[in-house]
């Protein structure tokens, strides 16, 4: 009797889920002859939320809103469908030794030899679980062979590398130029110690009658910095931060020609610094750079462009009702004339 009551309630519940016209998979949009479905979304919606501050902003136009969140989900699938397909006529296949490669690939650039270390590093640099940035490596390696085959991305002109400098000097950072003068105790001793402060301090004493005496008093044979003349030529603050921390910190605070007070820092050495400079990195320094910078932009463009003139050669319907209403689209009727999306 209570089978035939769970065959009959299982039964009952099926036909009733088919005459609602809900289903656990439902299709949600196609794309030529491949379907996306409901469990797509929640797969690629998983993603979404872990990597959405990484992914590329949308460009919207003055006074249009940003998509939601389910239409940039939905975009996203289309996308890499477009890809597969794509990667399917060029018969470019992402199987698993063609990502071990890859990875290798990868580790050999960064000279890594573990692979601990190298899913600590790529968690570090890509900012999302290395299980997660594993999963997108079939999706990147399609996407670049394409960007060789079928995409055509110009390199950066020299106007757009200058402008690009222009405005982005405070976030490229400064170099530093500066003047120390160092006594440096022989021994630990108290007496070595009393020594050598009464000798920078009777450095100080001069400095502050004459200030311009610094470089001259620098470049003699009481100063005991390794810098010829005690002179450290303008060099980028991290690399004066990686050799001394205490100096950079004092530097910023020192406007242009100021000198600082007596100090010891952590090599032990009882130093006075004078700032000379601060400019912001040279163009030649960082023009590399820069153009890999434009370079991953205009690929980017380019690769969303072609998706854009794919949308118009392939077949696309959607079924999603919220979807098409943002996107102010047509629904499909009851004998699946699909509506082709036209962006």
């Amino acid at each position: 009797m209570t089978l035939r009551f769970i065959t009959f309630f299982t039964l009952f519940y099926f036909v009733s889920s088919l005459y609602s016209g809900e289903s656990i998979n439902r299709i949600i949009a196609t794309v030529g002859h491949t379907s996306i479905t409901h469990l797509d979304y929640l797969k690629m919606e998983e993603k979404y939320d872990k990597m959405e501050k990484f992914l590329p902003k949308n460009n919207t136009k003055k006074g249009k809103k940003s998509p939601s969140k389910n239409t940039q989900i939905i975009d996203m699938l289309i996308t890499r469908t477009i890809v597969d397909i794509t990667a399917e006529e060029e018969t470019i296949q992402v199987n698993e030794k063609r990502i071990e490669s890859e990875i290798e690939r990868r580790m050999e650039m960064m000279n890594i030899k573990e692979k601990s270390e190298f899913e600590k590093a790529i968690e570090v640099q890509s900012g999302i679980p290395y299980k997660l940035w594993e999963s997108e490596l079939p999706y990147q390696i399609k996407k670049g062979q394409l960007l060789q085959i079928r995409v055509s991305a110009k390199m950066p002109t020299e106007d757009e590398i200058v402008k690009w400098y222009n405005q982005n000097k405070a976030k490229i950072g400064f170099e530093l130029r500066y003047r120390e003068i160092a006594i440096v105790p022989k021994d630990n001793s108290i007496q070595e110690e009393k020594r050598v402060f009464s000798e920078i301090s009777e450095i100080m004493k001069e400095i502050k009658k004459n200030p311009s005496a610094f470089p001259f008093i620098a470049s003699g044979p009481r100063n005991k910095s390794n810098l010829r003349g005690g002179l450290m030529d303008y060099a980028p603050v991290f690399d004066i931060y990686n050799n001394s921390k205490i100096i950079t910190s004092l530097l910023s605070r020192l406007q242009n020609g100021e000198i600082s007070d007596i100090f010891r820092d952590e090599k032990k050495r009882y130093v006075i610094i004078r700032m000379e400079g601060k400019r912001f990195t040279p163009l030649e320094q960082v023009r590399n750079g820069i153009q890999n910078i434009l370079m991953r932009e205009k690929e980017d463009k380019a690769f969303m462009d072609w998706i854009d003139e794919r949308k118009k050669e392939i077949s696309i319907s959607i079924y999603d009702k919220q979807y098409l209403v943002e996107n102010k689209l047509e629904a499909p009727d009851e004998t699946f004339k699909y509506n082709k999306i036209n962006p």
